[in-house]
């Protein structure tokens, strides 16, 4: 049996029905903008990527790319020791004080810091840097950043530069180095002979010590020169 209401109880029925609908609608409708307002602010701080923003569809990698030919190490070199490895650490990322961190645990693996700084080339890759002398050096310590890049400047001397770049994650633990003291050094998948690769500008901080290694090298030229004219002299009076 249906029940049967009179006029003024059928309007509050149809009145109650329409608060309840419009309730149900401002809520979805709030929570609707709740979430939109959620979404923009993780897209705005960049963790999320709304669908068919560049983000979203393809993300080109942080840093400069590097592509220099990376230098062999000479046959049959071993790894140098650790203490007389001279290591710069550079940070060429924009996450604060990450040489410090590095320098640090590099140090207490027993290299030589000599110090830290900044690298404005922001590479992609972390950059384990020497001159002509330094490779083997520069190998020992590239075997503690298996994906890092060989760079060859024009440095004098054996000192080491490693540039973490935007990829750089952690320092391979030591337990798993892939070195032996006893086991010549491998070089890198294709390298090329250091003697055929233009070397990079060295640091300024190493100015000074090239024009010193150029006059020492000039000198001994010249007193080269002089023996071999000595001799050439001695030989000729002799013969006379």
């Amino acid at each position: 049996m249906n029940a049967r209401f009179t006029p003024e109880q059928a309007r509050a029925l149809r009145r109650r029905r329409e608060h309840e609908r419009q309730t149900v609608i401002f809520g979805v409708l709030i929570a609707t903008l709740a979430v939109a307002g959620l979404g923009g602010v993780a897209a705005y701080t960049g963790n999320f990527s709304l669908p068919g923003s560049s983000d979203f569809i393809s993300k080109e990698p942080e840093g400069t790319p590097v592509t220099w030919d990376q230098p062999c190490v000479p046959a049959d070199k071993k790894p140098a020791g650790r203490a007389k490895i001279k290591v710069t650490v550079l940070n060429g990322t924009k996450r604060a004080a990450l040489a410090v961190t590095v320098a640090e645990e590099l140090a207490d693996r027993g290299f030589a810091i000599e110090g830290t700084g900044n690298d404005t080339r922001l590479p992609r890759q972390t950059l384990v840097t020497s001159g002509p002398s330094g490779l083997v050096q520069a190998y020992t310590v590239l075997a503690r950043f298996p994906e890092a890049r060989l760079v060859l400047d024009d440095r004098p001397g054996k000192s080491v530069d490693v540039t973490i770049g935007a990829e750089f994650t952690v320092v391979t633990p030591e337990d798993e180095v892939q070195l032996d003291s006893k086991v010549p050094l491998t070089s890198v998948e294709g390298c090329v002979e250091a003697a055929q690769i233009t070397p990079q500008p060295a640091p300024a901080r190493f100015d000074e010590a090239k024009k010193k290694a150029a006059e020492k090298a000039a000198k001994d030229a010249e007193e080269e020169e002089k023996a071999a004219k000595d001799a050439e002299s001695s030989d000729s009076s002799t013969t006379e």
